[in-house]
């Protein structure tokens, strides 16, 4: 009430220390800049909150980056002549974290100075202040209600993190920290994220880049139903075996519902089936490989030839090799038939020999 009324007291007290000094501040430095600790991590290290680890660091780190820290009276506070260089800084729309680390001053007084010379500025029909950082998006910046919301509904769908990120061209850490705040208001609720348990730990992933595509799904279904054994179908479907065989109990479990079994395996015998098995593999081994294929299938909207090609030409120039021979001994592969090209000689000089030509012409 006396702050409302504009009363102030003659008795001015000290400013508030920092709550990490000493032998817990060298260690907070340590972690943040040798570690690359996030300060919600040291603060939990420390038994403190982000805010206060955060002003903590970066007051200390201040002197010791170069700046000159803001200059204080005998009770700590800033002096006339740090409050304007303060609002310089505002004006200049430096991100609160770059005037922290200038200036050696809290996060709260930097939203304090804002809102007062917001104010003072609104009063006397000034320019507003620009935004925190220019309207550059990153990870301190105040987000919009409708981007929230959009995050949280896409969270909600069980998309994770990164791929909201790039979906929306939003910060990485805000998503993290909408997902945090989301998570404790469900779990309040005795609900949980799509694919999360309670404690918004992953248990299942949507439409991710290493899902297999329904078109290899039902390739594999096909070949199992012609009775190709699960390990050189899953060569011929392009996934791995751990999928292939779960997507054969599957099958197994339906056909039986229906009263009927999986055709026996039509048994090639040990060498034809390794023939066999050599030339259905086109893509090389591991999962790395696996994701390239099926990121190529669907930017090329299912096309598995466009994907094949594009796939084999982005592993040759990944390895150093050259794409264009790496696709051609695919089409070798695929049953291209090599032909020697035809070079024709000049058995002839390219001249006539003048009249004895003309006479024979005639």
């Amino acid at each position: 009430m006396a702050h409302k009324r504009s009363l102030k007291s003659p008795i001015v007290g000290n400013a508030p220390e920092a709550n990490l000094q000493g032998d817990c501040l060298e260690e907070a430095i340590r972690l943040r800049e040798q570690e690359g600790w996030s300060f919600a991590r040291i603060g939990a290290q420390f038994g403190v909150c982000e805010a206060s680890a955060c002003n903590s660091v970066l007051i200390a780190l201040c002197p010791r980056k170069g700046y000159r820290p803001a200059a204080r009276d005998e009770h700590g506070r800033l002096t006339e002549e740090s409050v304007e260089r303060l609002r310089l800084m505002l004006r200049k729309g430096l991100k609160g974290v770059d005037i922290q680390l200038r200036l050696g001053v809290s996060a709260g007084r930097i939203a304090l100075e804002r809102r007062r010379y917001t104010a003072d500025l609104k009063a006397r029909g000034k320019a507003p202040l620009p935004a925190a950082g220019n309207g550059e998006a990153y990870s301190g910046a105040r987000w919009p209600k409708k981007t929230v919301r959009e995050v949280e509904r896409l969270l909600l769908e069980g998309l994770g993190g990164p791929k909201i990120a790039d979906r929306l061209g939003v910060s990485k850490t805000h998503v993290q920290r909408v997902r945090e705040t989301l998570v404790k208001r469900l779990r309040r609720k005795g609900q949980c994220l799509t694919g999360c348990d309670i404690n918004g730990r992953r248990i299942r992933v949507a439409d991710h880049v290493a899902a297999v595509p329904a078109a290899d799904i039902d390739r594999l279904r096909s070949l199992l139903l012609e009775g190709v054994p699960v390990s050189r179908a899953a060569l011929m479907a392009n996934m791995g075996g751990s999928k292939a065989y779960e997507i054969r109990d599957q099958l197994k479990a339906e056909l039986e519902a229906e009263g009927r079994t999986l055709p026996p395996i039509k048994r090639l015998g040990h060498a034809n089936a390794r023939a066999a098995g050599a030339r259905v593999t086109w893509l090389p081994k591991g999962r790395m490989n696996l994701i390239l294929y099926r990121r190529m299938l669907q930017e090329a909207d299912g096309d598995a030839a466009a994907a094949r090609r594009k796939t084999i030409r982005a592993i040759a120039e990944r390895d150093g090799q050259d794409p264009v021979l790496a696709e051609q001994l695919d089409r070798v592969r695929r049953g291209a038939s090599v032909t020697a090209r035809f070079i024709p000689t000049k058995s002839l000089p390219e001249m006539t020999l003048g009249g004895v030509a003309t006479g024979a012409l005639s």
